[in-house]
């Protein structure tokens, strides 16, 4: 860990202006920027001679410390996208056009689409390849005249850049001018793994890897959730997908089953549950609020020519009838109740409830929006 001191100037709440800032910015180059503490604050962003902070400090000089495990992390994400680029270029044309680390994986999107599963199983065991073969990453610097008359790089120099150019070279792989973090050689890498590709933009490839120790905290995790899917399953590791499908085809089968039980049921106690409606101002109004697997079927047995029906669970609910005009009634509960929201048409409006209401208090709510509906 570094131990120097640095000066802050506050710009704003736990924003600081840091003059020869010696942390990395994010996004910089596609990669992520350095983390660490100055004081007892910890840093949460990096701008150019700029840092945020979770705490206030006040202007003036601070002992920091930048994150050097975390750097070490970025370099082998960062020195696996060069080689996987350049291995992608060098064997099959394809050009990176797109590169950005995040906390979780590290993306590179290349030019062309539907790439085959031929050509991403031999471009990963080319980067192991290069990876065991602990090559030297050397970093060259070259004058900006000399730089740009380097000829066939994978990577074009920016016109936008100035002064010196820094390359970094893996061997015969790969040179690219680049100002990010890497290892001093591709064995430190020690392990690349595709996690993931997809098609973007048309036509885009976009793959997700992981590096390191990336690669390896990633097969632990998932190792452990196989050892727990064996346990549930009482089965071996290549017999999951197996014992998944079946268990999938009887969960269908078991809720298909109770969605038949549960209309059986909605369609018995329908009637009975007409029987229990509320007399007020000419309106016949039925509430349910009980059992959350009835709230979608009981309203297909309930005679929506009679009744006001109100009918949901916990703080969503949906308000029907044929012969009242259920939009009005709505406008005016939300007019009475603030924290309540809803809308709907005059058949049928949706409410979303502040919070969940017990019968009585469901029932002074739509008496509410009736007594202002007749005002």
């Amino acid at each position: 860990m570094e131990n120097k001191k640095i000066n802050l100037k506050k710009i704003s709440d736990m924003t600081y202006e840091v003059l020869n800032s010696p942390f990395y910015v994010d996004g910089k180059g596609g990669q992520l920027g350095d983390r660490g503490t100055i004081a007892e604050a910890n840093i949460v962003e990096v701008k150019e001679n700029i840092v945020i902070l979770d705490r206030n400090l006040d202007d003036g000089e601070y002992t920091y410390s930048i994150d050097e495990k975390r750097q070490e992390d970025i370099r082998q994400q960062h020195t696996a996208q060069h080689i996987f680029s350049a291995e992608a270029y060098n064997n099959f044309g394809l050009n990176t056009v797109g590169f950005r680390m995040a906390e979780e994986y590290t993306t590179v999107d290349l030019d062309q689409k539907d790439i085959s599963k031929e050509v991403i199983e031999k471009l990963e065991e080319l980067v192991n390849k290069d990876i065991k073969a602990d090559i030297l990453v050397e970093e060259e610097i070259y004058t900006n005249e000399e730089a740009h008359k380097f000829e066939n790089l994978r990577k074009a120099i920016k016109e936008k850049i100035k002064g010196d150019v820094r390359f970094i070279k893996i061997g015969d792989v790969d040179i690219c001018a680049c100002a990010g973090f890497h290892v001093s050689r591709t064995s430190e890498i020690e392990i690349f793994k595709i996690i993931n590709h997809e098609n973007i933009k048309g036509n885009y490839t976009r793959f997700y890897f992981l590096a390191g120790d990336r690669a390896k905290n990633d097969y632990n995790k998932k190792h452990e959730i196989i050892k727990k899917l064996t346990n549930t399953f009482s089965c071996k590791d290549d017999e999951i997908l197996e014992m998944l499908d079946k268990s999938l085809k009887e969960k269908a089968s078991v809720t298909a089953e109770l969605k038949s039980l549960g209309m059986k049921y909605a369609e018995l106690m329908a009637k009975d549950f007409e029987n229990t409606f509320i007399d007020y101002k000419d309106f016949k109004i039925l509430i349910y609020n009980e059992d959350e697997n009835l709230v979608g079927i009981l309203p297909k047995f309930i005679n929506l020519d009679k009744f006001l029906l109100l009918i949901g669970y916990n703080t969503s609910y949906t308000l029907m009838s044929n012969i009242y005009d259920c939009k009005e009634i709505i406008i005016n509960i939300v007019k009475n109740f603030p924290n309540i929201k809803g809308g709907g048409g005059k058949n049928k409006g949706n409410i979303k409830l502040d919070k969940a209401y017990n019968r009585n208090e469901l029932i002074e709510i739509i008496k509410k929006g009736i007594d202002s509906n007749n005002e």
